[in-house]
């Protein structure tokens, strides 16, 4: 049988080579485009690759015997290949009906990743659907309300707001679905979206299950409004209800409010100042059955010199109580919201946490990205990990990201996690624990 890797390096030589190829001429929109009529309806092929290695020392503090049941982490890949079908058909009044659906077939190979999610299944292999859904825009159908004001849209797809904080993924990946770091089900069994824009305003109204890879349903209703003021500053919140087979979760009320701006370019200040950036977000979870309320949130401030090599510094202090779920967070960026490459992914995930982050991101050359991160982890309880000391890790992480053309991207990780006495108490182990991701996607 052909392994999974042979199979993801054939799939990424020619998509290498595809791109080549194009480039010798003007570049389609995209290549694997097989219908499109004057009107502009289309049907199209997409095509996303992932193929990634990882390799781990001194996993979980040199205590990974300790806290993986007798395994050892080492090194292990991950890969995704995901085929898909899309289109677009225009009606009258330039309303449209769309749809998608897609086929994931995720792997992990050559070891078990260092959550412990794959330990002792040797390769594991899952082929499923993701995305499968259907929609209808309105196009100008409503005149002054501005095109395309209403869409409505169902079936197995993502319903997102903001940076992931909250709403991002409703779907999981690791254990028996594999590829438990590059994911792979990230759709809801089922959602139905109606997503309205006019002007600076934009509403949702939403409705999903969740697809949890174990037993206990859990289902969110609620809606998003959101106002752009300019392109300098948006206001936004959602709520959901919840209802859950899970006791800690059923009944559960959430709010959601978040804020981007850039004050002095608002008000026209200096422009030495006009960069600054602030943003912020606060959720709180009200608990049904006399549980306590769940609250995280994050600040954040950030700069970005006119200068060579286009140097931004960003802070960023997050906060979540020990009560904060994390529902249906995902990752929009790196750092963003798995809060490190080490502790963010395998550790603690933004529950009873407290972390302060630096990050220096350049741009040396045009395809060239380098993000320099600095976390320091603390417990914002420690007694609820049976422990006494707060400070936890500290964290540094350092990224490459190579756009090689508008279809391939390759990203170098590097990670170095040092215990605190908190990390040392809670899990028994005190070495450095550094890690390694080599990443290659394709997307089409």
């Amino acid at each position: 049988m052909c392994k999974p890797y042979s199979t993801v390096l054939f799939l990424l030589s020619a998509a290498l080579a595809l791109p080549a190829a194009l480039s010798a001429a003007e570049e389609p929109a995209n290549p694997l485009r097989f219908y499109e009529d004057a009107n502009g309806s289309y049907l199209q092929l997409t095509l996303s690759l992932a193929l990634a290695f990882f390799n781990q020392n001194n996993a979980w503090y040199g205590n990974d015997k300790g806290v993986l049941d007798g395994q050892t982490v080492g090194s292990w890949a991950e890969s995704l290949i995901r085929p898909g079908l899309e289109g677009s058909y225009l009606l009258p009044n330039s309303q449209s009906l769309y749809g998608r659906i897609d086929l994931v077939q995720a792997n992990t190979f050559g070891g078990f990743d260092a959550a412990g999610t794959s330990a002792g299944m040797g390769d594991v292999n899952w082929l499923g659907i993701d995305d499968a859904y259907a929609g209808w825009r309105s196009g100008t159908l409503f005149g002054s309300l501005g095109e395309d004001f209403l869409d409505l849209s169902f079936g197995r797809q993502t319903y997102t707001t903001g940076t992931g904080f909250f709403l991002y993924s409703q779907g999981s990946s690791g254990f028996r679905r594999a590829a438990y770091y590059l994911g792979g089900r990230n759709s809801a069994d089922y959602a139905a979206i109606a997503r309205m824009k006019s002007g600076g305003w934009s509403g949702d109204l939403f409705y999903f299950k969740a697809n949890n890879l174990f037993p206990g349903d859990t289902r969110a209703g609620g809606g998003t409004l959101e106002y752009a003021f300019a392109d300098e500053a948006t206001l936004g919140g959602s709520f959901a209800s919840i209802e859950s087979d899970l006791p800690d979760r059923d009944g559960m009320r959430v709010f959601d409010l978040r804020v981007s701006i850039k004050p002095f370019a608002l008000m026209n200040g200096p422009m030495i100042l006009r960069p600054f950036t602030f943003d912020g977000e606060f959720v709180r979870e009200e608990r049904a059955h006399g549980l306590d309320a769940g609250v995280g949130w994050y600040a954040a401030i950030r700069y970005q010199w006119s200068l060579p090599w286009k140097p931004e510094l960003t802070y960023r202090y997050a906060s979540f109580n020990e009560y904060y779920d994390t529902l249906f967070y995902s990752a929009t960026d790196w750092g963003s919201w798995f809060q490190g490459e080490i502790t963010g992914e395998y550790d603690l995930f933004n529950t009873n946490l407290d972390s302060h982050m630096l990050r220096l991101k350049f741009q040396p050359v045009e395809p060239l990205t380098l993000n320099l991160f600095y976390y320091r982890f603390s417990l914002r309880n420690p007694a609820y990990f049976e422990v006494q000391d707060s400070h936890y890790v500290d964290e540094w992480n350092l990224v490459a990201d190579w756009t090689v053309n508008s279809h391939l991207s390759l990203s170098l990780v590097g990670a170095l996690a040092i215990p605190a006495a908190g990390a040392i108490a809670r899990l028994g182990g005190n070495e450095n624990w550094t890690a390694t991701m080599v990443l290659a996607t394709v997307r089409y």
